[in-house]
């Protein structure tokens, strides 16, 4: 009986241009070596339809992909990496992505600016995959035990400007997972600190313009509370604080909500009359 044939591999796709060019360069390497597509699949750890897309000659493959390439059919690294680079250029400049607009990385101060040069930074190494990312971090952190390792979730919250590295050290793996060359790492940190001064100082900003609020409201609420027949003992807390006062009906101390008071629903607990600002001091019930 006939053994089966699997089905013969289709003609690379753009096969005079830099993708395609690299396509034919992986399936003649790997039919060099009399090996199938299946075989190769299996010894990349990755599924057929991988090494298909690979060969294929529609889009350049993953850089892990052609590394795992070089290590089994003998390519050449060097010049691999060459070719590989040059069908990443030829794709994106058919595609024409929109890069995000970035200040030089000397010039970031805020959140958004940092945010937009890290998605940058992305963009400009190709956009690789999270898990490429996530793995030359980790190939970093194995062999030298510096900066940090790098999760997929991080690369992605990073690379679309959905959140901020936490420390200097995760910094330091991102930058490592987009191979940014290490010299330029202190102006990326600088970069980082300038940032967190930058939110520090904002915090403190906001704290104080609370504290001038809560002043101006002060004399509001006094005079809300004196309205409902209540005088404050303490220090106005904020609208929705219990505040320390005594209800002039009953001579009571008890503590109320001034948002409580304002919205008509506070009562005096000891004596149950209903309170509310515009309410005589003697005590209406509602």
């Amino acid at each position: 009986m006939a053994t089966r044939k699997g089905r013969p591999p289709k003609p690379v796709a753009n096969a005079a241009n830099a993708i395609g060019e690299l396509a034919e360069c992986l399936r003649e390497a790997r039919l060099g070596k009399a090996l199938s597509r299946q075989d190769l699949a299996t010894k990349l750890g990755c599924s057929i339809t991988t090494v298909q897309r690979a060969e294929g000659g529609g889009a350049p493959p993953p850089w892990s992909t052609v590394r795992g390439y070089v290590a089994i059919v003998d390519l050449d690294p060097g010049e691999t990496e060459a070719l590989w680079k040059k069908a990443v250029a030829f794709r994106r400049k058919i595609t024409r992505p929109s890069f995000t607009q970035a200040p030089g990385i000397d010039l970031v101060r805020t959140p958004d600016e940092l945010g937009a040069a890290l998605a940058r930074a992305w963009e400009d190494n190709g956009r690789p995959s999270t898990r490429e990312m996530e793995q030359r971090a980790d190939r970093h952190y194995q062999e030298t035990r510096s900066y940090a390792s790098l999760s997929r979730s991080s690369a992605e919250r990073f690379s679309r400007r959905k959140s901020l590295p936490g420390s200097e050290r995760t910094l330091q793996a991102y930058l490592v997972a987009l191979r940014i060359p290490e010299r330029r790492f202190p102006m990326w940190v600088q970069a980082w600190r300038r940032v967190q001064h930058h939110r520090l100082s904002q915090r403190m900003a906001d704290r104080e313009q609370v504290k001038l609020t809560h002043r101006m409201e002060a004399p509001f609420a006094k005079a809300r509370m004196q309205e409902a027949g209540l005088i404050p003992r303490e220090k106005f807390p904020g609208a929705v604080a219990p505040w320390s006062a005594v209800h002039t009906s009953c001579a009571q101390v008890s503590r109320y909500r001034l948002r409580s008071v304002l919205q008509g629903l506070a009562h005096c607990p000891v004596c149950g009359d209903w309170l509310s600002a515009g309410t005589s001091a003697e005590g209406e019930n509602h």
